[in-house]
């Protein structure tokens, strides 16, 4: 900035404000100024700012998988909302492991970031360990939780309704003749995945006769010959798995044992993805509105570095059922 001033013979603060488009700054100011800047290749250090400022205007986001749809689409809420305000995003995958995401939190704490978001990983849930959390809060560097969440960290938390979402899919199902569900899930032992079988198994209670048959993957290269045993044993009539790739996974065995779907069994599956949308038949799914998810997560993020004297909030985001041709009409 000062370079650029001195080359133009104008103050700093007259340089900073055209580059910032400030209303001060007159329109042929600003052009003299950008113009100078692209001439000189001058390009604004985030961190250096930082250092000014107090403030990098960069915010850290942690997902636990990056290979999930639903994940993605939420990173993409929180791109595209962190944009319009000015924000840009420092993206970091747990990989699901507890090292890995404190690792990344201590990182992310060293001045690089002004908040977090994150979902918390599969091995901290297991654990029940969150003080890698709170100590990041009492630091004063803000989180807000999304999908994954605890009670015992005190923050922002944006989640569906996964209890309530869950029960109503497997209600669809029953109303529609099925009698015998079987329950997929490779997160049962997170937050959701213990939500989503609780309102699975809420909606078998409330009819006579229906009883859980449930398949906890912990290794997705054992689901296959796991599911196979299970659709050849029991007379499975309905799925309902806890996420997209289980649901299209579903799909694939079922089929390949020379099941109709959904004449014989029907599914319903977790995120409305790009696969769920091409899989064959399409698979019926809960639309949780990931990209919505990630913009209400990013405002409340913002918020509370504006303000944080704000009392800590959850959102909920409603789930929409959206029905193709994994399900009877």
């Amino acid at each position: 900035l000062k370079e650029l001033a001195k080359i133009l013979k104008v103050s700093v603060s007259t340089v900073s404000k055209a580059l910032n488009d400030s209303y001060e700054i007159s329109e042929a100011t600003k052009k003299k100024v950008k113009t100078a800047a692209i001439k000189y290749n001058y390009s604004p250090n985030l961190l250096a700012q930082g250092l000014k400022t107090k403030r990098t205007k960069i915010l850290g986001v942690i997902i636990p998988d990056m290979r999930a749809p639903f994940f993605i689409r939420v990173l993409r809420g929180i791109e595209k909302e962190a944009s319009v305000q000015g924000y840009h995003i420092l993206t970091c995958f747990s990989n699901e492991s507890f090292t890995k995401e404190k690792a990344t939190l201590d990182m992310l704490s060293q001045g690089n970031v002004d908040g977090i978001i994150m979902a918390l990983c599969k091995e901290s849930q297991e654990q029940g360990k969150y003080e890698h959390v709170n100590e990041l809060i009492s630091k004063g560097i803000p989180v807000t939780l999304f999908d994954r969440i605890d009670d015992r960290i005190k923050c922002d938390k944006v989640v569906i309704n996964d209890f309530e979402s869950t029960y109503n899919a497997t209600k669809v199902l029953i109303n529609a003749g099925a009698r015998n569900v079987l329950f997929i899930s490779p997160i049962s032992t997170t937050s959701i995945g213990k939500d989503r079988f609780r309102g699975y198994a809420h909606a078998l209670s409330e009819r006579p006769n229906l009883n859980e048959r449930v398949l906890h993957i912990e290794e997705y290269k054992d689901f296959s010959s796991d599911l196979n045993r299970i659709l050849k044993e029991d007379k499975i009539d309905a799925i309902i798995a806890a996420n997209e790739l289980t649901g299209i996974s579903a799909i694939n065995i079922a089929t390949r044992l020379g099941f109709k779907i959904p004449q014989q069994i029907s599914i319903i599956g977790f995120t409305n993805g790009l696969l769920s949308m091409n899989s064959n038949p399409p698979l019926t799914t809960m639309s949780q509105h990931g990209k919505d998810i990630g913009k209400v997560a990013t405002q409340k993020l913002i918020n509370r570095l504006k303000n944080k004297n704000l009392e800590f909030t959850t959102t909920v985001i409603e789930t929409t059922l959206i029905k193709r041709g994994t399900t009877k009409n």
